[in-house]
């Protein structure tokens, strides 16, 4: 795998700018919608398996004492902290510790807040509005940086209507519709259509109807610039990059901010949950610029379609909603209906000093379905650290410019315009493409290298200059890595999986491992 050189110890020779891939086997065992990659981005979903169970809180009046309304949580692992992560409360009420929200609002309006609760491991939020002496709408979810995504459900809840609330159409340039409309509740989805590259505002209108207060509201559409980065069960093996990490280890919430923060990819001060809004839109660009790396890798087009002679393979930006369970530690688990595998991006280990860890797929051993590490495979989350260490050492990244000056707020026109494909609105735009594709296509070659371990693939016997598998590997700038004819050979025969059989089956040569075997692709320490 692809991987940085740390500083030799006394007597080994250093091998400047080179990764190594060093074969071990080991004695241990094998170990979402896209809405739901953006809520693990802002932390507005839980990370573990607190969640948030409120949905609303009733509306106050103007010197009337507060319902004390309790928050709910489920799924805590302990004692569950509960604070406002942004935005307002009225004016006269707070949010306890304890999750109340009690005291006495002291004037009309509608205040929009995120109640934040933790149990000490995991996050999760949820957007909250508490209408005083007034009627209001709020987008719960669906916006990204205040744009909806086409196709993608826009959730719109109103609070403070004296009755039965409508939804009505005043300006559909996208081609959308309304959804899920619960008259009573006051919710619905807004679900835009598709606006190709140029974006439109669509305008809708909510209504109290018995009050006869009328909102209106604008809601931009862009293009949703990972439509095609799904899941496709029973066409495809179906592969998923995790993100996750530890925490604890710095001051950041994972180690991947940790990553981002040593680049320039995420401010410095932006060690909560959230960071900027130009901190989350950078944590976006890159996760959908790596799968565009990674679908190209495998033939297939940069949207994550199939392409004239893309291997069927799929890797979604969400984590499947069903399909995949964790092994026990060391252990294996059975083949399951849609079923999908893992790359795990951060569980790796910082013992081994590797940036790799593949798991057999199918070849040989056709009821293990990811290669997620169980607990004999070491640390977790440094993978991504060392990858930055590397890629801030081996390409030229203009100095120390984003590290000194990180993304920010006057960014975010090129961030979008990275994300969209968009040409250049100016700014830092060149810098900020060069930063990217230094850290995202890394990224991509490490994880294409250790899927194709997964997937049969050893080692390249002779060095092959942009062999992705190869053993040894220069990491810099203007290097290109494929995958061989022969290897994209065996792979075309064995995919989809699982159940592809075993190499001899297929006539081809794979690589040996034994059943609930890890490879594990090092650097020389």
């Amino acid at each position: 795998m692809f991987l940085n050189q740390q500083t030799p110890k006394l007597g080994q020779l250093r091998l400047a700018a080179t990764v190594v891939f060093a074969l071990l086997l080991s004695a241990c065992g094998a170990g979402g919608a896209i809405e739901d990659a953006w809520n693990d981005i802002t932390g507005t979903e839980s990370k573990g398996a607190l969640e948030i169970t409120t949905e609303s809180v009733p509306a106050g009046t103007p010197g009337v004492a507060y319902d004390a309304t309790q928050l709910t949580a489920t799924g805590a692992q302990g004692p569950v902290v509960w604070t406002v992560g942004s935005g307002t409360l009225p004016p006269g009420m707070e949010l306890t510790e304890g999750g109340q929200v009690t005291g006495m609002p002291n004037a009309p309006g509608f205040y929009e807040f995120t109640a934040q609760a933790t149990d000490g491991e995991a996050i999760d939020e949820r957007p909250l509005a508490i209408a005083v002496d007034i009627f209001g709408v709020s987008v719960v979810s669906g916006l990204h940086m205040g744009e909806g995504w086409s196709g993608l459900p826009i959730e719109m809840r109103s609070a403070g209507a004296a009755g039965a609330v409508t939804f009505a159409i005043i300006d559909n340039r996208s081609g959308g519709r309304f959804e899920s409309v619960d008259a009573v509740a006051g919710t619905a989805s807004w679900v835009p259509g598709d606006v190709g590259t140029s974006g439109a505002v669509d305008r809708v209108r909510v209504a109290d109807a018995t009050g006869g207060e009328i909102i209106e509201m604008d809601l931009p559409v862009v293009q949703n610039p990972a439509e095609h980065h799904i899941a496709r069960f029973g066409s495809t093996d179906v592969w998923y990059l995790d993100w996750d990490a530890k925490q604890g280890a710095h001051p950041y919430v994972s180690d991947l901010h940790a990553a981002y923060a040593r680049l320039g990819w995420r401010s410095a001060a932006g060690t909560d949950a959230l960071g900027s809004e130009a901190d989350r839109l950078a944590d976006l660009l890159i996760r959908v610029q790596v799968l565009r790396e990674l679908s190209k890798l495998f033939g297939r087009n940069s949207n994550g379609t199939e392409g004239a002679n893309g291997l069927a393979i799929s890797f979604a930006l969400d984590r499947p909603g069903a399909g995949y369970s964790a092994p026990a530690p060391g252990g294996l688990r059975g083949s399951i209906a849609n079923g999908y595998s893992i790359m795990s991006l951060c569980n790796q280990s910082g013992n081994l000093g590797a940036l790799g860890v593949a798991y057999q797929d199918a070849i040989g051993n056709p009821s293990q379905e990811h290669n997620a590490p169980g607990g004999g495979a070491g640390e977790l989350g440094v993978f991504l650290n060392y990858l930055a260490e590397s890629v801030e050492r081996t390409y030229r990244l203009h100095g120390n410019d984003l590290k000194n000056t990180p993304v920010n707020a006057n960014d975010i026109p090129a961030l979008k315009a990275l994300l969209y494909e968009r040409p250049s609105p100016g700014g830092r735009y060149d810098m900020l493409r060069y930063h990217l594709m230094a850290f995202a296509r890394s990224l991509a070659y490490i994880a294409a290298h250790e899927v194709g371990h997964s997937l049969g693939l050893p080692h390249l016997h002779d060095f092959t200059p942009g062999g992705i598998m190869n053993g040894v590997a220069l990491v810099g700038p203007g290097m290109d890595y494929f995958f061989l004819p022969s290897s994209l050979d065996i792979l075309r025969q064995g995919l989809p999986g699982p159940g592809r059989g075993t190499a001899a089956a297929r006539g081809v040569a794979a690589l040996a491992m034994p059943a609930g075997g890890v490879h594990v692709c090092g650097h020389c320490k």
